[in-house]
């Protein structure tokens, strides 16, 4: 299990996921947040945000450069969890 904390239009809110499981997208829509997403397969960006603490694998990437996953940015509907503890942020996306 992670303990994933999500910064979304100014509110912090924080939810355990399963580091096998959901992705950090469906664990933050389950947390009842109005998260942004639009495909779910890793292609539009709609979902991108950025890892400030912790990290966190993707399914597939058919949208990020290698250039932006270097600097944190990951596609929040293909990302799992990999640290106890992961920290993310839409509003620096």
């Amino acid at each position: 299990m992670s303990k994933v904390t999500v910064t979304l239009d100014g509110a912090t809110t924080s939810f355990e996921l399963d580091t096998n499981g959901n992705t950090v997208l469906v664990g933050a829509l389950d947390a009842g947040l109005d998260a942004p997403y639009s495909c779910q397969g890793g292609v539009c960006t709609t979902c991108k945000c950025k890892i400030l603490s912790g990290s966190a694998t993707m399914d597939s990437n058919y949208a990020l450069t290698p250039k932006e996953v270097e600097k944190g940015y990951l596609l929040a509907c293909q990302a799992h969890p990999t640290s106890d503890e992961l920290i993310i942020s839409w509003d620096e996306a």
